[in-house]
Protein backbone atom coordinates (compact mmCIF):
# COMPACT_ATOMS: atom_id res chain seq x y z
CA UNK A 1 0.00 0.00 0.00
CA UNK A 2 1.24 3.53 -0.86
CA UNK A 3 0.92 6.33 1.40
CA UNK A 4 1.36 9.89 0.22
CA UNK A 5 0.36 12.83 1.76
CA UNK A 6 -0.37 16.18 1.42
CA UNK A 7 -1.15 19.48 3.96
CA UNK A 8 -3.91 22.07 2.64
CA UNK A 9 -6.10 24.45 3.84
CA UNK A 10 -9.22 23.17 2.40
CA UNK A 11 -12.97 23.52 3.35
CA UNK A 12 -15.40 20.69 2.85
CA UNK A 13 -18.23 21.88 1.36
CA UNK A 14 -21.66 21.37 3.55
CA UNK A 15 -19.61 20.05 6.29
CA UNK A 16 -18.86 22.87 8.06
CA UNK A 17 -21.06 25.67 8.65
CA UNK A 18 -18.46 27.89 10.19
CA UNK A 19 -14.44 27.67 10.96
CA UNK A 20 -14.93 26.87 14.30
CA UNK A 21 -17.21 23.73 13.53
CA UNK A 22 -15.05 22.69 11.20
CA UNK A 23 -11.73 22.41 14.11
CA UNK A 24 -14.73 20.55 16.34
CA UNK A 25 -15.75 18.33 13.37
CA UNK A 26 -11.62 17.81 12.80
CA UNK A 27 -11.07 17.31 16.46
CA UNK A 28 -13.80 14.92 16.98
CA UNK A 29 -13.29 12.42 14.12
CA UNK A 30 -9.28 12.77 14.21
CA UNK A 31 -7.93 11.97 16.94
CA UNK A 32 -7.18 8.53 16.26
CA UNK A 33 -4.64 7.23 14.91
CA UNK A 34 -3.96 7.20 11.51
CA UNK A 35 -1.63 4.38 11.15
CA UNK A 36 -4.10 1.59 10.23
CA UNK A 37 -4.63 -0.87 7.37
CA UNK A 38 -7.49 0.61 6.17
CA UNK A 39 -9.01 -1.37 3.55
CA UNK A 40 -9.96 -4.50 2.03
CA UNK A 41 -10.32 -5.97 -1.70
CA UNK A 42 -7.58 -3.11 -2.57
CA UNK A 43 -5.06 -2.60 -5.55
CA UNK A 44 -2.31 -0.17 -5.97
CA UNK A 45 0.99 0.45 -7.72
CA UNK A 46 3.74 1.32 -6.50
CA UNK A 47 4.58 3.57 -9.97
CA UNK A 48 0.91 4.84 -10.20
CA UNK A 49 0.76 8.64 -9.90
CA UNK A 50 -1.68 10.03 -6.77
CA UNK A 51 -4.53 12.14 -8.25
CA UNK A 52 -5.76 14.07 -5.25
CA UNK A 53 -9.05 15.85 -5.07
CA UNK A 54 -9.56 18.87 -7.14
CA UNK A 55 -11.38 21.38 -5.63
CA UNK A 56 -11.10 23.43 -2.53
CA UNK A 57 -14.92 22.39 -1.46
CA UNK A 58 -16.21 18.97 -1.89
CA UNK A 59 -19.78 17.75 -2.10
CA UNK A 60 -20.50 15.01 0.13
CA UNK A 61 -22.11 11.71 -0.85
CA UNK A 62 -24.19 10.01 1.82
CA UNK A 63 -24.87 6.11 2.36
CA UNK A 64 -28.19 4.50 0.58
CA UNK A 65 -29.17 8.33 -0.78
CA UNK A 66 -31.60 7.27 -4.08
CA UNK A 67 -30.66 11.07 -5.01
CA UNK A 68 -27.23 12.63 -4.32
CA UNK A 69 -27.66 15.18 -7.29
CA UNK A 70 -26.25 16.27 -10.36
CA UNK A 71 -23.58 17.87 -8.39
CA UNK A 72 -22.10 15.07 -7.16
CA UNK A 73 -22.30 13.50 -9.93
CA UNK A 74 -20.24 16.06 -12.07
CA UNK A 75 -17.66 16.18 -9.30
CA UNK A 76 -17.34 12.45 -8.55
CA UNK A 77 -13.80 12.53 -11.08
CA UNK A 78 -12.49 15.33 -9.16
CA UNK A 79 -13.32 14.46 -6.05
CA UNK A 80 -15.93 13.54 -3.44
CA UNK A 81 -16.51 13.26 0.54
CA UNK A 82 -17.61 10.79 2.63
CA UNK A 83 -18.33 9.43 6.41
CA UNK A 84 -17.52 5.87 6.67
CA UNK A 85 -18.19 3.61 10.00
CA UNK A 86 -15.75 0.55 11.47
CA UNK A 87 -16.96 -2.00 10.48
CA UNK A 88 -18.83 -0.82 6.96
CA UNK A 89 -19.02 -2.41 3.53
CA UNK A 90 -19.19 0.17 0.82
CA UNK A 91 -20.28 0.15 -2.76
CA UNK A 92 -19.77 2.81 -5.15
CA UNK A 93 -21.37 2.78 -8.47
CA UNK A 94 -22.52 4.21 -11.58
CA UNK A 95 -23.47 3.54 -15.04
CA UNK A 96 -20.77 2.67 -17.54
CA UNK A 97 -19.93 5.17 -20.24
CA UNK A 98 -18.58 3.12 -23.40
CA UNK A 99 -16.78 5.70 -25.01
CA UNK A 100 -14.04 5.29 -22.24
CA UNK A 101 -12.10 2.80 -20.56
CA UNK A 102 -12.99 1.44 -17.06
CA UNK A 103 -11.39 4.07 -14.41
CA UNK A 104 -9.62 3.42 -11.26
CA UNK A 105 -10.60 4.92 -7.43
CA UNK A 106 -8.18 6.64 -5.61
CA UNK A 107 -9.86 6.58 -2.11
CA UNK A 108 -7.96 9.31 0.92
CA UNK A 109 -8.24 10.02 4.38
CA UNK A 110 -8.52 13.29 5.55
CA UNK A 111 -6.96 14.30 8.93
CA UNK A 112 -6.79 17.32 11.58
CA UNK A 113 -3.49 18.90 11.27
CA UNK A 114 -2.60 19.27 15.00
CA UNK A 115 -2.77 23.15 15.03
CA UNK A 116 -6.39 23.22 14.21
CA UNK A 117 -6.11 24.99 11.03
CA UNK A 118 -7.23 22.63 8.15
CA UNK A 119 -6.62 19.42 7.32
CA UNK A 120 -4.62 16.95 5.67
CA UNK A 121 -5.58 13.96 3.20
CA UNK A 122 -2.79 11.22 2.46
CA UNK A 123 -4.03 8.63 -0.19
CA UNK A 124 -4.48 4.99 1.06
CA UNK A 125 -5.54 3.17 -1.72
CA UNK A 126 -6.17 2.19 -5.62
CA UNK A 127 -9.24 0.03 -6.30
CA UNK A 128 -10.13 -1.15 -9.62
CA UNK A 129 -14.10 -1.86 -10.66
CA UNK A 130 -17.00 -4.87 -11.61
CA UNK A 131 -18.92 -4.51 -13.92
CA UNK A 132 -22.39 -5.62 -13.16
CA UNK A 133 -25.05 -4.85 -15.28
CA UNK A 134 -24.00 -1.54 -17.14
CA UNK A 135 -22.35 -0.12 -14.04
CA UNK A 136 -19.03 0.12 -12.68
CA UNK A 137 -19.00 -1.28 -9.39
CA UNK A 138 -16.14 -0.43 -6.70
CA UNK A 139 -16.16 -2.23 -3.16
CA UNK A 140 -14.48 -0.76 -0.05
CA UNK A 141 -14.61 -1.47 3.44
CA UNK A 142 -13.77 0.94 6.96
CA UNK A 143 -11.36 -1.32 8.87
CA UNK A 144 -10.46 1.85 11.54
CA UNK A 145 -11.48 2.44 14.90
CA UNK A 146 -13.28 4.94 14.25
CA UNK A 147 -16.13 6.81 12.18
CA UNK A 148 -13.66 8.65 9.40
CA UNK A 149 -14.09 11.17 6.80
CA UNK A 150 -12.80 10.12 3.44
CA UNK A 151 -12.20 11.28 0.00
CA UNK A 152 -12.27 9.72 -3.45
CA UNK A 153 -10.83 10.56 -7.06
CA UNK A 154 -11.28 9.02 -10.43
CA UNK A 155 -8.30 7.94 -12.61
CA UNK A 156 -7.75 7.06 -15.94
CA UNK A 157 -3.88 7.47 -17.48
CA UNK A 158 -2.66 9.42 -14.44
CA UNK A 159 -5.77 12.13 -14.51
CA UNK A 160 -9.33 12.56 -13.67
CA UNK A 161 -11.54 10.47 -15.68
CA UNK A 162 -13.10 12.14 -18.31
CA UNK A 163 -16.44 9.81 -18.62
CA UNK A 164 -19.73 10.83 -17.43
CA UNK A 165 -20.73 9.60 -14.44
CA UNK A 166 -24.44 8.62 -14.40
CA UNK A 167 -27.11 7.43 -11.78
CA UNK A 168 -24.15 7.77 -8.88
CA UNK A 169 -25.04 5.32 -5.75
CA UNK A 170 -23.10 5.07 -2.54
CA UNK A 171 -24.41 1.67 -0.77
CA UNK A 172 -23.86 0.87 2.90
CA UNK A 173 -24.12 -1.98 4.99
CA UNK A 174 -23.30 -2.08 8.49
CA UNK A 175 -22.79 -5.10 10.96
CA UNK A 176 -24.42 -3.09 14.25
CA UNK A 177 -27.40 -3.88 15.88
CA UNK A 178 -31.10 -2.71 14.39
CA UNK A 179 -32.10 -2.42 18.14
CA UNK A 180 -32.33 1.55 18.98
CA UNK A 181 -33.10 3.33 22.61
CA UNK A 182 -33.85 7.16 22.76
CA UNK A 183 -33.12 9.87 25.62
CA UNK A 184 -34.89 12.59 25.87
CA UNK A 185 -33.36 15.56 27.43
CA UNK A 186 -35.29 18.89 29.40
CA UNK A 187 -33.21 21.53 28.69
CA UNK A 188 -33.82 24.86 30.51
CA UNK A 189 -37.49 25.75 31.32
CA UNK A 190 -39.92 23.77 29.88
CA UNK A 191 -43.76 25.18 30.56
CA UNK A 192 -46.66 23.07 31.04
CA UNK A 193 -46.96 20.87 27.73
CA UNK A 194 -50.80 20.75 26.07
CA UNK A 195 -51.81 16.67 26.37
CA UNK A 196 -49.32 15.18 28.85
CA UNK A 197 -48.98 15.88 32.28
CA UNK A 198 -45.20 16.10 32.86
CA UNK A 199 -42.00 14.98 30.97
CA UNK A 200 -42.44 11.02 31.85
CA UNK A 201 -45.74 11.20 30.60
CA UNK A 202 -43.99 12.57 27.25
CA UNK A 203 -41.93 10.24 26.92
CA UNK A 204 -44.38 7.66 27.04
CA UNK A 205 -45.65 9.41 24.28
CA UNK A 206 -42.42 9.43 22.44
CA UNK A 207 -41.87 5.81 22.36
CA UNK A 208 -45.35 4.86 21.51
CA UNK A 209 -44.99 6.65 18.19
CA UNK A 210 -41.33 5.65 17.57
CA UNK A 211 -42.64 2.09 17.53
CA UNK A 212 -45.15 2.49 15.70
CA UNK A 213 -43.81 4.09 13.07
CA UNK A 214 -39.80 3.26 13.09
CA UNK A 215 -41.39 -0.58 12.47
CA UNK A 216 -37.85 -1.32 10.86
CA UNK A 217 -35.84 -0.74 14.36
CA UNK A 218 -36.90 -2.18 17.70
CA UNK A 219 -36.63 0.57 20.22
CA UNK A 220 -35.94 -0.80 23.24
CA UNK A 221 -36.37 1.95 26.21
CA UNK A 222 -36.52 5.57 26.31
CA UNK A 223 -34.89 7.29 29.27
CA UNK A 224 -35.62 10.55 30.59
CA UNK A 225 -32.68 13.05 31.61
CA UNK A 226 -32.89 17.07 32.64
CA UNK A 227 -30.04 19.23 31.58
CA UNK A 228 -29.62 20.89 34.96
CA UNK A 229 -28.84 17.64 36.36
CA UNK A 230 -26.10 16.45 33.94
CA UNK A 231 -23.13 15.11 36.02
CA UNK A 232 -20.52 17.70 34.83
CA UNK A 233 -22.39 20.33 32.54
CA UNK A 234 -25.57 21.37 34.65
CA UNK A 235 -24.36 24.80 36.01
CA UNK A 236 -24.99 25.54 32.17
CA UNK A 237 -28.10 24.45 31.66
CA UNK A 238 -30.27 25.86 34.85
CA UNK A 239 -34.25 24.93 35.24
CA UNK A 240 -35.58 27.93 35.91
CA UNK A 241 -34.70 29.88 32.39
CA UNK A 242 -35.82 29.32 28.89
CA UNK A 243 -32.96 27.70 26.49
CA UNK A 244 -33.10 29.14 22.90
CA UNK A 245 -31.70 26.59 20.61
CA UNK A 246 -29.17 28.26 17.83
CA UNK A 247 -29.13 26.41 14.41
CA UNK A 248 -25.54 25.23 14.19
CA UNK A 249 -22.98 23.80 16.66
CA UNK A 250 -21.30 26.96 17.49
CA UNK A 251 -24.98 28.25 18.73
CA UNK A 252 -25.59 25.42 20.07
CA UNK A 253 -23.92 23.07 22.55
CA UNK A 254 -26.68 21.06 23.34
CA UNK A 255 -24.86 18.07 21.44
CA UNK A 256 -22.56 17.67 24.81
CA UNK A 257 -25.59 16.80 26.70
CA UNK A 258 -25.15 13.40 24.53
CA UNK A 259 -24.24 10.10 26.38
CA UNK A 260 -24.56 9.98 30.18
CA UNK A 261 -22.53 6.57 31.24
CA UNK A 262 -22.89 8.12 35.03
CA UNK A 263 -26.48 7.35 34.40
CA UNK A 264 -26.74 4.21 32.35
CA UNK A 265 -27.29 5.93 29.38
CA UNK A 266 -24.89 5.29 26.55
CA UNK A 267 -25.58 5.23 22.55
CA UNK A 268 -29.42 6.38 22.78
CA UNK A 269 -30.43 8.49 20.34
CA UNK A 270 -30.35 12.01 21.83
CA UNK A 271 -34.02 14.13 21.53
CA UNK A 272 -33.04 17.37 23.08
CA UNK A 273 -36.59 19.51 24.17
CA UNK A 274 -35.93 23.31 24.62
CA UNK A 275 -38.14 25.93 24.51
CA UNK A 276 -37.34 27.40 21.21
CA UNK A 277 -35.46 27.83 17.87
CA UNK A 278 -34.21 30.80 17.54
CA UNK A 279 -35.10 30.49 13.54
CA UNK A 280 -38.73 31.51 12.56
CA UNK A 281 -41.08 29.26 12.21
CA UNK A 282 -38.64 26.26 12.51
CA UNK A 283 -40.20 23.65 15.26
CA UNK A 284 -37.06 21.38 15.36
CA UNK A 285 -33.67 20.10 13.31
CA UNK A 286 -31.24 17.43 12.63
CA UNK A 287 -28.26 17.09 10.43
CA UNK A 288 -29.07 14.81 7.51
CA UNK A 289 -27.20 11.36 8.51
CA UNK A 290 -25.98 12.81 11.64
CA UNK A 291 -24.24 9.32 12.34
CA UNK A 292 -23.33 9.50 15.95
CA UNK A 293 -25.01 7.77 18.67
CA UNK A 294 -22.20 8.26 21.63
CA UNK A 295 -22.66 11.78 22.03
CA UNK A 296 -20.63 14.98 20.99
CA UNK A 297 -20.88 16.50 17.14
CA UNK A 298 -24.12 16.29 15.51
CA UNK A 299 -25.41 13.53 18.34
CA UNK A 300 -29.16 15.02 19.10
CA UNK A 301 -32.25 15.89 17.41
CA UNK A 302 -33.38 19.30 18.50
CA UNK A 303 -37.34 19.85 19.06
CA UNK A 304 -38.70 23.17 20.75
CA UNK A 305 -41.75 23.29 22.88
CA UNK A 306 -42.64 26.66 21.20
CA UNK A 307 -42.05 27.46 18.08
CA UNK A 308 -41.24 31.08 16.84
CA UNK A 309 -43.89 32.87 14.64
CA UNK A 310 -44.18 36.87 12.89
CA UNK A 311 -47.16 37.14 15.73
CA UNK A 312 -45.60 35.65 18.23
CA UNK A 313 -44.60 32.76 19.77
CA UNK A 314 -46.72 30.02 19.60
CA UNK A 315 -46.70 26.73 22.19
CA UNK A 316 -47.00 23.24 20.75
CA UNK A 317 -49.09 20.42 21.66
CA UNK A 318 -47.49 16.86 22.73
CA UNK A 319 -48.72 15.22 19.69
CA UNK A 320 -46.58 18.49 17.61
CA UNK A 321 -43.65 17.51 19.35
CA UNK A 322 -44.01 14.12 19.08
CA UNK A 323 -44.61 14.37 15.26
CA UNK A 324 -41.49 16.40 15.58
CA UNK A 325 -39.08 14.24 16.50
CA UNK A 326 -40.00 11.45 14.62
CA UNK A 327 -39.54 13.72 11.49
CA UNK A 328 -36.22 14.67 12.35
CA UNK A 329 -35.45 11.81 13.73
CA UNK A 330 -35.72 10.49 10.22
CA UNK A 331 -32.78 13.09 9.18
CA UNK A 332 -30.83 11.59 11.25
CA UNK A 333 -30.55 8.40 10.13
CA UNK A 334 -30.56 9.74 6.29
CA UNK A 335 -33.92 10.48 4.84
CA UNK A 336 -33.91 14.24 2.99
CA UNK A 337 -37.64 15.68 2.70
CA UNK A 338 -39.81 14.10 -0.10
CA UNK A 339 -40.32 17.62 -1.33
CA UNK A 340 -37.65 19.75 -1.31
CA UNK A 341 -37.40 23.12 0.07
CA UNK A 342 -35.75 26.63 -0.79
CA UNK A 343 -33.59 26.64 2.28
CA UNK A 344 -33.34 22.58 1.75
CA UNK A 345 -31.52 23.48 -2.02
CA UNK A 346 -29.74 26.31 -0.70
CA UNK A 347 -27.98 24.07 1.83
CA UNK A 348 -27.26 21.66 -0.94
CA UNK A 349 -26.26 23.95 -3.47
CA UNK A 350 -27.50 21.55 -6.44
CA UNK A 351 -31.25 22.60 -7.84
CA UNK A 352 -31.58 18.98 -9.70
CA UNK A 353 -32.50 17.90 -5.92
CA UNK A 354 -36.02 18.25 -5.69
CA UNK A 355 -37.41 15.46 -4.15
CA UNK A 356 -35.82 12.56 -1.93
CA UNK A 357 -35.45 9.85 -4.92
CA UNK A 358 -37.49 6.80 -3.58
CA UNK A 359 -40.15 5.40 -5.59
CA UNK A 360 -42.80 5.10 -3.35
CA UNK A 361 -42.70 8.62 -2.03
CA UNK A 362 -44.71 11.27 -4.02
CA UNK A 363 -43.34 14.78 -4.16
CA UNK A 364 -45.41 18.06 -4.06
CA UNK A 365 -44.21 20.89 -6.96
CA UNK A 366 -46.79 23.08 -5.84
CA UNK A 367 -44.87 23.48 -2.82
CA UNK A 368 -42.04 25.50 -4.03
CA UNK A 369 -44.08 27.44 -6.22
CA UNK A 370 -46.18 28.52 -2.98
CA UNK A 371 -45.26 31.50 -0.68
CA UNK A 372 -44.79 28.98 1.68
CA UNK A 373 -40.66 29.43 0.81
CA UNK A 374 -40.30 32.67 -0.65
CA UNK A 375 -37.24 33.03 1.25
CA UNK A 376 -34.18 29.90 2.70
CA UNK A 377 -34.01 29.55 5.72
CA UNK A 378 -30.60 29.38 7.44
CA UNK A 379 -27.31 31.43 6.92
CA UNK A 380 -26.06 32.19 3.99
CA UNK A 381 -22.89 33.83 2.24
CA UNK A 382 -20.19 31.22 3.91
CA UNK A 383 -17.17 29.18 2.70
CA UNK A 384 -18.16 26.49 5.30
CA UNK A 385 -21.70 24.31 4.76
CA UNK A 386 -23.22 20.93 6.57
CA UNK A 387 -22.37 17.71 4.00
CA UNK A 388 -24.99 16.59 6.94
CA UNK A 389 -26.89 19.41 6.42
CA UNK A 390 -29.00 20.67 8.89
CA UNK A 391 -33.24 20.33 7.54
CA UNK A 392 -35.57 21.97 9.53
CA UNK A 393 -39.51 21.27 9.87
CA UNK A 394 -41.21 24.43 9.31
CA UNK A 395 -44.96 25.30 11.13
CA UNK A 396 -47.98 25.67 9.09
CA UNK A 397 -49.72 28.05 11.56
CA UNK A 398 -47.27 30.75 10.76
CA UNK A 399 -48.10 31.04 6.78
CA UNK A 400 -51.66 32.15 6.88
CA UNK A 401 -54.10 29.47 4.73
CA UNK A 402 -52.81 30.69 0.55
CA UNK A 403 -51.27 26.84 1.02
CA UNK A 404 -53.30 23.94 1.94
CA UNK A 405 -50.54 20.86 2.40
CA UNK A 406 -53.21 18.43 2.17
CA UNK A 407 -53.05 19.03 -1.48
CA UNK A 408 -50.07 17.43 -1.38
CA UNK A 409 -49.69 13.56 -2.59
CA UNK A 410 -46.51 13.61 0.56
CA UNK A 411 -48.37 15.12 3.65
CA UNK A 412 -49.31 11.93 4.63
CA UNK A 413 -45.28 10.59 4.91
CA UNK A 414 -43.00 11.71 7.68
CA UNK A 415 -40.68 13.25 5.94
CA UNK A 416 -42.93 16.18 4.56
CA UNK A 417 -41.61 18.80 5.48
CA UNK A 418 -44.69 21.14 6.97
CA UNK A 419 -45.77 20.57 9.87
CA UNK A 420 -49.64 19.80 10.81
CA UNK A 421 -51.22 18.44 14.13
CA UNK A 422 -53.86 16.22 12.46
CA UNK A 423 -52.21 15.00 9.30
CA UNK A 424 -51.35 11.34 10.17
CA UNK A 425 -47.55 10.48 9.30
CA UNK A 426 -45.89 7.18 8.17
CA UNK A 427 -42.58 6.07 6.80
CA UNK A 428 -42.98 4.35 2.98
CA UNK A 429 -41.25 0.99 2.70
CA UNK A 430 -38.31 1.78 0.77
CA UNK A 431 -37.69 4.34 3.96
CA UNK A 432 -38.10 1.88 6.32
CA UNK A 433 -35.56 -0.07 4.45
CA UNK A 434 -32.89 2.47 4.52
CA UNK A 435 -33.26 3.72 7.80
CA UNK A 436 -32.93 0.40 9.55
CA UNK A 437 -29.21 0.10 6.90
CA UNK A 438 -28.12 3.31 8.46
CA UNK A 439 -29.14 2.79 11.77
CA UNK A 440 -26.75 -0.70 11.09
CA UNK A 441 -23.72 1.25 9.66
CA UNK A 442 -23.51 3.24 12.95
CA UNK A 443 -21.96 1.96 15.92
CA UNK A 444 -23.78 1.26 19.16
Amino acid sequence: MVWQSFFVPLSIRRFFVAKKACSLFIFFFFTCSFLFSLLACAEDSESEKTVFPRDKELYALFPNDPAPGDSVASHLSTGVMMIVHPGGLYTLSFDVDSAYDAPKMQLFRFYGHRSGEGYGVYKMTTIKPEIINGRYVFTFACEENERSLWGLTLVQNDDYYKGKTSNVMLEGSGKYSNHLSLNLISVGLIEPIEGVSDMNDLARMLIKAFRKSYTSFVIDTIYVNYAAKHPTLGNKYPSNKYWYAGPVSEENPLYELGNWPEKGVTEALDIALVHRIEEMNVLGYAALFASNLKGGEGSAVIVGSHTLTTTGVRALSAKEIVKVAVHESGHFFGLKHTTSTLADLEGYQDLSILEDGFDDTPSCPELLESGLYKKAIGKGGSDFYMPNHVFRMLDKKAYGADFNEEDCPDAYLFMFPVSSENTMREFSKQQLKVLKQNLMLIPH
